[in-house]
């Protein structure tokens, strides 16, 4: 395991920097080049970066490495293949900018939930939102699952997706289980949705 130096701490009278994210250097029209794909194993401090970027705002929850290593095979990544990060000296792999995630967890035979919906601020607005999200419709489907649905704060996005509003006594038990380990399980503020397939 490599050690890695916290970030220094703040100098007396210097604010703490408010950006979650790295800033992208893409002038606002210029071509972008986005391929969606599953994630591996190095893609985690990407997939952290990102998802715990809008935790930090409480616009989504938190995610450690634990669980992006236990669920690596549910999470795909959309990566801008203008945007080069480093090429990996034994393969000579050129990787490059994960600007978006997404997961999809399968809880039982017939349900699973989209988790970690993540588009980096200087991507979104382009529709990968939509598109990640009917990949992981589309693996649902595959996976033979009948129902998807999501917690989120985001419910006019989802709508466009196809997903209805569901209360949350409607909502089958299955997707309970992990609520009660949940920060924010005694003061919920997010919308349950479900899209039947």
């Amino acid at each position: 395991m490599e050690f890695v130096d916290p970030p220094p701490a703040p100098k007396p009278k210097e604010k703490e920097p408010t950006e979650k994210f790295h800033k992208v250097l893409i002038k606002p029209g210029e071509e972008r080049q986005i391929k969606i794909q599953k994630a591996q194993v190095r893609d985690v401090q990407e997939i952290l970066d990102l998802v715990n970027g809008y935790a930090a705002a409480d616009i989504m929850l938190p995610r450690g490495p634990q669980y992006l290593y236990e669920n690596i095979r549910d999470f795909i990544i959309a990566s801008d293949y203008k945007v080069p990060v480093y090429a990996m000296m034994e393969t000579r792999e050129e990787l490059h900018l994960i600007v978006a995630c997404g997961s999809l967890h399968v809880l039982w035979d017939d349900i699973a939930e989209i988790r970690a919906l993540a588009i980096h601020p200087d991507y979104q607005h382009l529709g990968l939102g939509k598109k990640l999200v009917n990949h992981l419709i589309d693996d649902a489907r595959l996976l033979g699952i009948k129902r998807v649905y999501t917690f989120t704060l985001t419910e006019d996005f989802f709508r466009t997706v196809g997903f209805k509003r569901q209360k949350r006594e409607e909502l089958p038990a299955k997707m309970w289980g992990e609520c009660s380990r949940c920060p924010k399980f005694f003061k919920c503020d997010e919308v349950g949705m479900v899209k039947v397939l």
